[in-house]
């Protein structure tokens, strides 16, 4: 490039050396800009990384805390078992500690709904499932007794 700048004259050398300049500053800039900008997104990629990360660890913490949560209601489940008294309350939706009132209310429905007059087309059915019905509120009356 010497050589051919040598040959020419030298306002046209120096216009020519000019211009060469301008161009290699021009290319010059536009790479730093181009590199600034990508350390500020590889910087913004270490951000969102490190977010994602923290992100990650606070679920993993929540996660291991229900599992423990998890573990410690099933032992308490087990460690609560159904008596033969819960059961026969729940056979008729009831609950334990239900009002008496309630009770009574229950009964009533249950022989409007079950009376085999009522379901004259599966008597038989609706006579068994009537005496069920009936053998369990008798028990619960005597449990309360």
């Amino acid at each position: 490039m010497a050589w051919a700048l040598g040959s020419l004259p030298l306002p046209i050398a120096g216009i020519a050396l000019w211009i060469g300049a301008v161009a290699y500053m021009t290319a010059t800039e536009e790479l730093a800009r181009r590199l600034i900008a990508q350390d500020q997104g590889q910087l913004r990629l270490e951000a969102d990384l490190a977010e994602h990360v923290a992100l990650l660890a606070e679920r993993d913490t929540w996660i291991e805390m229900m599992e423990i949560d998890l573990v410690r209601m099933r032992a308490a489940s087990v460690a609560r078992q159904e008596t033969d008294e819960d059961r026969t309350y729940r056979q008729v939706g009831l609950h334990r500690q239900a009002p008496e009132f309630l009770i009574v209310a229950a009964r009533r429905s249950y022989r409007m709904a079950l009376h085999p007059d009522r379901n004259p087309r599966h008597g038989r059915q609706a006579h068994e499932r009537f005496l069920r019905v009936e053998a369990i509120f008798d028990r619960i009356e005597k449990m309360r007794s």
